[in-house]
């Protein structure tokens, strides 16, 4: 059989290289897209706390993809629901059915019953048939299976999800990548920048990757920074974007703690060399986690953020396990929901990924009556 071409792979640093390249050419449209930007916020900005007996609660970031932000967002709807409040995630639903259709996706906690007469609103059931990657997309998918006590809401118009959210009682919703979402009301708006490079290549789209420039931190009630660990990176970080936040805004590190979990077992034992495949937006993160868990890397496969795999990709994968004598596949929750449906010939390991805080000064803005 002939295998189709398997996707290019290019190294971050090719990536890298290659959009330093072409910034000049890119420069004027970034002037566009900045005059744009200015003209969409001054003609659709929410006033805030707009949601009575409801918080809501914004994730979201500067630069485009890759920041952490279903990571933390699943920290605080568990530290929420550990709290004993009822809690929701919205999202867009980013390539997924219910970022199409015209009306929201939801999908309930586990073991509570259908609920009738919600107007707009298409009820998913978490033991059906439907494909909840497809349905509602890849990292939607990942938060309902690994936080099953929330309500969770994706659909084009956010404003329209959260209002879905609190019909529904939840007292705390959480927002996926609302920080640019100007007719959405919000309580607090928290920031995620990389702590190695918070402001990344310093230019607006699509010259760089940043969606607006660093003066938009002064809207964030928080800061954190992914991948500080302790007090110094934090404040090495907090020194390149010190001139753009307020005075006393919450700073804040979170941590990563990688860890395997077998998907497709054939043994108890541990992968020693694996094929890494993925399809997100920062491989240079996975790549340090994997090689952090002691395993091998015999080589790669990386696909663009958010893929959609078919066939052909599990034919191409398998060929390039083989070429590289690999005794595994290690994947990421994200993509495990969507390759799950494949039936694979090797054991497929997938790399849980678990953050922390380095410190609790959200709670007070995240839970302030507690």
């Amino acid at each position: 059989m002939t295998l189709p071409a398997p996707p290019t792979t290019m190294s971050v640093g090719d990536r890298a290289a290659r959009l330093r390249a072409g910034m000049p050419l890119l420069t004027p449209l970034a002037w566009l897209y900045r005059g744009g930007l200015a003209l969409a916020r001054a003609t659709g900005s929410a006033r805030r706390e707009a949601h009575p007996g409801a918080r809501v609660v914004s994730v979201g970031n500067l630069e485009v993809g890759g920041s952490g932000k279903t990571p933390l967002a699943m920290l605080v709807l568990e530290a929420a629901i550990a709290g004993g409040q009822r809690v929701a995630y919205v999202t867009r639903g980013y390539g997924s059915r219910a970022e199409r259709g015209p009306l929201v996706s939801l999908v309930l906690p586990t073991e509570e019953p259908p609920v009738d007469g919600l107007a707009g609103a298409r009820v998913i059931d978490r033991g059906g048939p439907v494909d909840l990657a497809d349905a509602l997309g890849d990292e939607t998918a990942l938060v309902a299976e690994r936080v099953p006590g929330a309500v969770v809401v994706a659909g084009a118009g956010k404003t329209d999800a959260v209002r879905a959210a609190i019909a529904l009682g939840a007292t705390l919703v959480v927002v996926d990548d609302a920080f640019q979402s100007w007719r959405l009301a919000r309580d607090v708006d928290v920031v995620l920048l990389d702590a190695r490079r918070p402001l990344g290549p310093g230019k607006l789209l699509p010259a760089g990757s940043l969606r607006e420039g660093p003066g938009a931190l002064r809207r964030a009630d928080a800061i954190v920074f992914n991948g500080a660990g302790d007090a110094d990176a934090i404040a090495a970080a907090t020194r390149q974007i010190q001139r753009w936040i307020r005075p006393g805004t919450p700073v804040l590190g979170m941590t990563r703690t990688p860890s395997l979990m077998p998907v497709v077992p054939s043994s108890e034992a541990r992968p020693a060399r694996a094929l890494v495949v993925a399809g997100i937006a920062r491989p240079d993160r996975l790549r340090e986690d994997v090689t952090t868990l002691g395993v091998v890397v015999a080589g790669e496969r990386w696909f663009r953020d958010h893929h959609r795999y078919g066939a052909s990709d599990v034919e191409n994968i398998h060929a390039a396990a083989a070429a590289a004598r690999a005794d595994a596949l290690l994947v990421t929750e994200k993509d495990w929901v969507k390759l799950r449906r494949f039936v694979w010939a090797l054991p497929v390991w997938k790399v849980r990924l678990d953050v922390a805080l380095t410190e609790d000064s959200l709670g007070p803005l995240l839970f302030p009556h507690e």
